[in-house]
C-alpha cells in the first residue's frame, strides 16, 4: 500500500506529458459517431502501449537501475569538479535551447488530431503509437520503476504495481470520457478550455519551470567553485 501511494503522484505528474497530446484527438472523437467506443480504443492504445514498454523497461533494465543508483549515490557524496562543470553545461543548454525546443514540441503536438469518423481500431493504433514515440521522455516513470525495483516484489506483484501505475497515468483522460458520458455536450466547453489552458498557460508554466531549473543548475555549479554549492551534497573540503 505504501508503494502505491508513492506511485500515484508520480503517475499523475507523468500523465501531464500525454494529456496535452491526446486531448485534441479526444475532443475530435467525442464530437463524432461511436464516440465512446472510439474513445475507449484511444485509451486502450495508450494503456497497453505504456504497459508493454513499462514492463519491458522494468524487467529488462532493473539490473541497470541498481548500478545507476549505486553510481549516483557514490557521486552524490563524492562529487568531482567535472560533475559541476557538466551541471553548468546542462543548465545553459536548458536556458539556450530548452525553451525553443519545448515551444516547438508543443506546436507539433497541437497538430496531432483525428477525424471524427475514425474507427476504434484506428484510434487504438493512434494511442499506441503516441505513447511509443513519447516513452523515451517518460522521466517520471523511470523514477517509479526505481521505486518498484527497490520494493523487491515478486514478478506478479511488480506486474500489478506497473499496471496500477499505468491505470493512474491514463486516469485524467478516462475521467474526461466518463464525465462526457454523464454530462454530454455540456462538457465540450470545459474540454476546449482545457485545450486552451495547455496551449497558453501550460506553455508559460513549462517555460518558467525550465528557466528556474536552468538557473538553479548554473548557479549551483558556479557556487561550487566558490566553495558553497546551493544543493547540499557532500563535496571535497
Amino acid at each position: 500500500m505504501e508503494l502505491l501511494m508513492v506511485l500515484v503522484p508520480i503517475a499523475l505528474v507523468d500523465s501531464l506529458s500525454v494529456t496535452p497530446l491526446a486531448l485534441v484527438p479526444l475532443i475530435s472523437i467525442l464530437a463524432g459517431p461511436r464516440r465512446y467506443s472510439t474513445a475507449l480504443g484511444l485509451l486502450s492504445g495508450l494503456f497497453f502501449s505504456y504497459l508493454i514498454m513499462a514492463l519491458a523497461f522494468l524487467f529488462g533494465l532493473s539490473a541497470v537501475l541498481n548500478k545507476v543508483n549505486a553510481w549516483v549515490g557514490h557521486r552524490w557524496h563524492n562529487p568531482e569538479p567535472a560533475d559541476f562543470a557538466v551541471e553548468i553545461l546542462i543548465g545553459l543548454v536548458l536556458l539556450a535551447f530548452g525553451l525553443p525546443l519545448a515551444a516547438k514540441r508543443q506546436q507539433k503536438s497541437g497538430q496531432k488530431t483525428l477525424s471524427p469518423k475514425v474507427t476504434p481500431g484506428s484510434a487504438f493504433s493512434f494511442g499506441f503509437l503516441l505513447n511509443v514515440v513519447g516513452f523515451p521522455g517518460a522521466v517520471p516513470y523511470f523514477a517509479a520503476a526505481d521505486q518498484i525495483a527497490r520494493a523487491d516484489l515478486a514478478m506478479g506483484g511488480a506486474v500489478l504495481a506497473v499496471t496500477f501505475y499505468v491505470a493512474i497515468f491514463i486516469l485524467p483522460l478516462a475521467l474526461l470520457v466518463i464525465l462526457h458520458r454523464l454530462l454530454g455536450d455540456r462538457l465540450d466547453g470545459f474540454l476546449h478550455g482545457c485545450h486552451r489552458f495547455f496551449e497558453t498557460t501550460g506553455k508559460k508554466v513549462m517555460k518558467i519551470c525550465m528557466i528556474l531549473l536552468g538557473l538553479l543548475l548554473v548557479v549551483d555549479g558556479v557556487a561550487y567553485f566558490f566553495g558553497q554549492p546551493l544543493i547540499p551534497i557532500g563535496y571535497p573540503g
